[in-house]
């Protein structure tokens, strides 16, 4: 599994988060995702905000060098190096290369002192990226995908990540086990350096209604009682995200299970941003 660090969060994460999941080093380690975009997840938000300083030269480049077999590739030396430096770093790369690549594909980058790390697909979001800078598309669905994972107690908690991506595709099954809408996240993970991450958040209609099932261990949609700007995670709370609310910041549900067209806050239309690549989560029951 893997996790992220945040350089700048607000003082109601200042205590009690810890850094989660440090990869085992052997002749080659491991920092696997789950087979699925079910995934548990936990990242813990002080890891990506640490590593995001990284970030932008790891997407202005090919993540990978070199081609090693029908889908395992060599890691581009040059961006992935200060990632793998560290365990949280590795942390935090493990779940960027698992929204970024397919199921079935793993990206393998060697330290300074021969451990060689293997980091696995999962989501697909971006499979483009082994070939090609990481466009903007790419960006924005990674980030999202970065953030949905995201998870300020140390719980592993399934998620399902439903959004307009060929690859984010449920079945029947999934949408009836994971009925519980938390929120959706959307961003930029990828910003210049010394710039704040760009990672908001939205409640979803159950997760503003209760607090049960999936949701207990997830708040990152939850605005901070000290900061309502703000989320328990530290994120933007942009607000309330549907038509269950007198001030949506989505332009609406979708009858596929998803938001569209969200905003970054409820300042008006033409001082907003507004996003297309959004994930929107739920939880079990």
């Amino acid at each position: 599994m893997s996790g992220t660090k945040k350089l700048s969060m607000k003082k109601a994460l200042a205590s009690g988060l810890a850094v989660f999941a440090m990869l085992t080093l052997s002749t080659t380690a491991h920092a696997k995702l789950a087979t699925n975009k079910l995934a548990t997840n936990r990242l813990s938000p002080y890891s990506a905000a640490a590593n995001s300083a990284m970030a932008s030269m790891l997407a202005a480049s090919p993540i990978a060098s070199a081609r090693l077999g029908p889908n395992a590739y060599a890691a581009n030396r040059e961006t992935t190096a200060a990632f793998i430096s560290t365990p949280e770093g590795r942390e935090v790369l493990g779940y960027i290369v698992g929204c970024a690549l397919p199921d079935g594909d793993k990206l393998l980058a060697t330290g300074t002192d021969g451990t060689t790390f293997e980091f696995f697909g999962e989501a697909g979001l971006a499979k483009e990226w082994v070939n090609h800078r990481l466009f903007k598309a790419g960006r924005g669905w990674v980030s999202a995908c970065l953030f949905a994972r995201v998870n300020n107690h140390n719980t592993p908690v399934p998620v399902s990540m439903r959004g307009p991506h060929h690859a984010l595709a449920t079945s029947t099954d999934e949408e009836q086990g994971w009925a519980l809408e938390e929120g959706a996240f959307y961003g930029d993970y990828f910003v210049a350096p010394g710039a704040p991450v760009q990672w908001i958040a939205c409640r979803g209609r159950d997760q503003a209604a209760s607090e049960f099932g999936g949701l207990v261990d997830r708040d990152c949609t939850e605005p901070d009682p000290n900061d309502p700007t703000h989320t328990v995670c530290g994120f933007t709370y942009a607000g309330e995200c549907g038509a269950f609310a007198p001030e949506p910041v989505c332009n609406r549900f979708w009858w596929e299970g998803f938001y569209r067209g969200c905003r970054d806050n409820l300042d008006g239309i033409l001082r907003s941003d507004r996003f297309r690549q959004i994930i929107t989560v739920f939880v079990v029951q």
